[in-house]
């Protein structure tokens, strides 16, 4: 037949029609099951174009050039508008899986060689329109891709031009335009700078590149244009550090942003070369990684008709093997279109791994195609066969098999996938906000978080609602960083005040912040959007308010919260039992639906069989379930200890009803369980510890995630950490006077109730804390250690008290019970020291050294305690015989060179503040001391050298500086 009249297969349906088709229906099913506001994919993306994450973005520079637009638009309609956007890209994205598929060459094997004739080797067969629509199917239909498809996240753009390249590549087969290829490197160099995956793609970019050129990549030309061009998309690494420095809204480097920007691109670098040198250590990513790139082999390797053996057997057995594997590898990448376990959903690299369903779904395409083909269509010969081929019977059943196949796929993604998805984009965070707002004031304040996520959340329902400026989000991570002051200075001009330069480049202070909200709090309201500790509680409370807290000033006098009102009780028992009742208890169905006690439906325990788990809903699990659960512990704590037990078991059990894994509400309602049975509480703090906080492992990962305890044991222990570990003593105090209300029996809770009030300068809380210790010393089982403690505890109360008498005696009593006992006497002295009680303190050091002469602790205690009685001898000895036992202790040396100074020893001083001088540099004391010396030996120029140098680093408004600036009118000429 004359060339002219055949018929150009690209205008055929399939290739030039169907993709088009495919997309237009994609597009539908989408915007059908649309998130129309912010989720857990694309809540940051609407942060950053709503101008409310102040961050400058780092990654993703293409993401950043689309996104630029749609920052013209109110705040309010953003989500919807990307959510839209991706809708879009995944439209487009299938519709070029469904022209890559119909563009694959059907001619890698002899049979198919056989069987297809077209040019190109194009499909041709009645049913050519099966496989891309099937590839379409078990991509666009797949979970992760569905919920990516349907909420904006940028990595539905990032598969675009990742399906871009693939189209490219393939199409370059069929009109041999080089353009093509020099824009496939374009995109993929862009694509590089916008994604991590596209690093790890590169070698298999380069590999098709070199396949489809052949000898032709010899081309100097050819290849110098390829590497300019992938260069210059390369250069979108260099468009974010470049607006970041230009803003200047934060004070940082180019090459600092250029950093974290390649930080991503070093990271997929150095995992590949793990990969290559110990496969072992990743051994689950690199079996997914082959699992998926060995389909792309076979698909790409044109077989030769023989398979290499001359026999008919064996070639027969090599295609039978072939025709297995391809068998095999369609039917696991519809396998893993539904999210087996082991799947690229459950892979936990961070991101959604959308590249491999792309390639699965091209892969799914392209077997179904050769199926069809091998074993639907007759081979295209001049003469009939002399005989019926073997096994031919097997063609039809085959063939119906593939649709079966294909079929159920559909099917059973629909079946899976469409309640996900409604699920997934439901308004179950819509609603969590709305409950959250409408408890915020109409009057406005100041928003604080420490969950950026929450805060965004919120400010979008705000926004929503048409209360954007209501109020100003601060996200307490980043009130420490002075380029976001600067920022919300710029944002609320007139409600935030530039407090801190932008030239000021270290961390705020804590105590600057907290004397920021203190400032605000006089004529604003501030408002917590979770239960929270930390420094800020050191001066504030939270009294909630459903599901938010007002941040209400701590008593200065107790340092306690004050109790629960009635009209709090009614008012957030109100909120939790009407109100948010609805919404938790929907949340809750949404998460025992897919518990481990769940019915399961006859399509569930199929898919279940074939290691196919049911999704849990992030929405209702992992964000609005937790956030429930963990203001519900918070509420069932404030219930509990305002003698509500019936109503705080109630709020514990919705906790673990929205949040199963929430091991502080476990804890809680066991606790209350005894309560509630009036069994006596035990004290041991040795279980609470991490091994009971399930997946967490520090204190503030368990209660971020869960809220309070409201354990005597985890009482105790926390509050403990908090004094002890971090110096939140206020806070400390609560949980101390908490045990002691469930468990006043319990000593070591009193000491260290005792002892934080003693810190913050309360003493008469402190003796009321000790008095029935000190009254009934049976029943808190005293024994030596803890009434040492106690003792000196009730004396340290006393000297604050200023009853020095009553200090004394304490003090002197307990010595006499343990007249030997050196840590009792070291104690005693010390606490003498603490009080300039000198002469006390002296006569104990005697008896310690009177009994053990070297002891390192009495001698220096010794030197110092004479150098404050001005016995200069005394001292000078004590510390001579220290010195003598630890020659390198600089404290005593220094003490020394006082005492020499002091003493009229000048030459000894002397060597003893060089000997110092040596060791330490110019330090003020020393020089000060070299300085006095050579005045007093009327060595006048030595005398202004160590003035002077001491005026150079001093601050000059002390007493000591200005004595020296006197001296140094009366030294000078």
């Amino acid at each position: 037949m004359p060339t002219e009249n055949k018929t150009d297969p690209r205008k055929d349906f399939v290739p030039r029609y169907l993709p088009w088709l495919l997309a237009v229906v994609a597009f539908v099913v989408y915007c059908m099951t649309l998130q129309h506001w912010v989720s857990l994919y694309n809540l940051m993306n609407v942060a950053r174009v709503s101008g409310w994450d102040w961050k400058p973005q780092v990654y993703s520079p293409i993401t950043f050039l689309v996104l630029l637009p749609f920052r013209f638009l109110p705040a309010s309609v953003v989500p919807l508008a990307l959510n839209f956007l991706s809708v879009l890209c995944a439209s487009l994205t299938l519709a070029l899986l469904a022209r890559s598929v119909a563009l694959l060459p059907q001619d890698r094997t002899d049979a198919q060689r056989k069987r297809e004739k077209s040019e190109f080797s194009f499909l041709t067969v009645r049913s050519a329109w099966l496989p891309p629509v099937l590839a379409v199917a078990v991509c666009g239909l797949q979970l992760t891709f569905w919920e990516q498809a349907t909420n904006f996240s940028g990595e539905m753009l990032d598969l675009l031009l990742f399906a871009f390249v693939i189209w490219s590549l393939l199409e370059y087969r069929l009109d041999e335009r080089e353009g093509r290829l020099f824009l496939a490197a374009f995109v993929y160099g862009a694509g590089m700078a916008e994604n991590w995956a596209m690093i790890g793609f590169f070698p298999l970019f380069l590999t098709a590149i070199i396949w489809i050129r052949g000898i032709g990549i010899l081309d100097l030309r050819f290849v110098s244009r390829m590497m300019i061009c992938g260069t210059v998309g390369l250069l979108f690494y260099l468009l974010l550090p470049l607006l970041a420095v230009t803003s200047g809204n934060v004070p940082t480097t180019f090459w600092e942003m250029l950093r974290l920007n390649l930080l991503p691109a070093h990271a997929i670098l150095k995992a590949i070369g793990t990969c290559i040198l110990n496969p072992m250590q990743s051994l689950q990513y690199v079996a997914l990684v082959l699992a998926y790139l060995l389909p792309i082999l076979v698909m790409a390797i044109r077989w030769s008709a023989t398979f290499g053996d001359s026999s008919q057997i064996g070639s027969g057995i090599a295609s039978a093997v072939l025709n297995i594997a391809q068998a095999f590898f369609l039917g696991v990448f519809i396998w893993m279109a539904f999210d087996p376990q082991f799947g690229p959903r459950y892979l936990g690299s961070g991101g959604p791994l959308l590249t491999f369903y792309y390639l699965g779904a091209l892969a799914v395409g392209y077997f179904t195609g050769y199926f069809l083909l091998v074993f639907g269509k007759q081979e295209i010969t001049k003469r009939p066969p002399r005989k019926t081929p073997p096994l031919q019977f097997l063609n039809k059943p085959i063939v119906i098999g593939v649709w079966l196949v294909a079929a159920v796929a559909v099917v059973g993604l629909v079946y899976r996938n469409v309640p996900l998805i409604k699920i997934s984009n439901d308004d179950t965070l819509r609603q969590f906000a709305k409950l959250t707002e409408e408890k915020l004031p109409k009057t406005g304040g100041y928003l604080l978080s420490d969950d950026v996520y929450r805060l965004f959340l919120v400010r979008a329902a705000l926004v929503q609602d048409g209360r954007g400026n209501e109020f100003v989000p601060l996200d307490t991570g980043s009130l420490p960083i002075p380029a976001y002051h600067h920022y919300l200075h710029k944002q609320f001009q007139q409600r935030w005040m530039d407090f801190v330069p932008l030239s000021y480049t270290n961390s705020v202070r804590a105590v600057g912040l907290i004397q920021l909200l203190a400032v605000l709090s006089r004529t604003n309201d501030l408002y917590y959007l979770h239960p929270s500790f930390g420094y800020y509680f050191e001066q504030f409370y939270l009294e909630p308010h459903g599901l938010v807290y007002k941040l209400k000033t701590l008593p200065m006098d107790t340092f306690l919260p004050p109790p629960l009102d009635e009209n709090q009780i009614t008012e957030n028992e109100n909120f939790w039992t009407h109100d948010a009742a609805p919404s938790v208890a929907k949340a809750a169905a949404v998460i025992a639906s897919t518990g481990p006690g769940a019915e399961l439906s006859a399509g569930e325990y199929i898919l279940l069989r074939l290691h196919i788990s049911r999704q849990a809903n992030q929405n209702a699990s992992l964000f609005a379930g937790g956030y429930y659960s963990r203001s519900l512990d918070f509420w069932g704590v404030e219930l509990q200890r305002a003698g509500e037990f019936e109503r705080a078991a109630t709020n514990f059990d919705e906790a673990l009803e929205v949040n199963p894994a929430n091991s502080v509400a476990q804890i809680n309602l066991a606790f209350n369980k005894k309560l509630q049975s009036g069994a006596p509480v035990t004290m041991d703090p040795s279980q609470a510890n991490s091994d009971q906080f399930g997946k967490y492992e520090t204190w503030e990962q368990v209660l971020n995630a869960n809220g309070p305890f409201d354990d005597p044991n985890f009482c105790f222990t926390y509050g403990f950490d908090l004094f002890r570990g971090n110096g939140f003593v206020h806070q400390a105090i609560a949980q101390f006077k908490r045990v002691c209300e469930l468990a006043p029996d319990y000593l070591p809770a009193r000491l260290e109730l005792a002892h934080a009030y003693l810190f913050s300068r309360h003493p008469q809380y402190a003796s009321e804390v000790l008095r029935a210790p000190l009254a009934n010393p049976a029943r808190f089982s005293l024994n030596d250690t803890n009434e040492t403690q106690l003792h000196y505890l009730a004396a340290a109360a006393a000297f604050q008290e200023t009853n020095s008498a009553k200090g004394i005696r304490l003090i002197d009593e307990e010595l006499a019970q343990h007249p030997r006992d050196n840590g009792v006497l070291s104690t005693a002295a010390q606490i003498f020291i603490v009080r300039g009680l000198f002469t006390n303190a002296l006569e104990i050091i005697n008896e310690q050294l009177e009994s053990s002469p070297t002891n390192p602790t009495a001698l220096y205690n010794k030197g110092y305690v004479a150098i404050r009685l001005k016995e200069y001898p005394a001292a000078i000895d004590a510390l001579d015989r220290l010195l003598e036992i630890q020659t390198n202790n600089v404290d005593a040396l220094f003490n020394r060179a006082v005492a020499n100074l002091n003493g009229g020893k000048l030459d000894a001083a002397q060597a003893d503040y060089l000997r110092l001088q040596q060791s330490l540099g110019d330090a003020l004391p020393i020089v000060y001391g070299l300085g006095e010396i050579a005045w007093r030996k009327q060595n006048t120029n030595d005398a202004i050298h160590y003035y002077q140098l001491y005026l150079t680093h001093a601050n000059t408004n002390s007493a000591e500086a200005i004595a020296i600036v006197k001296r140094l009118k009366t030294l000078k000429p």
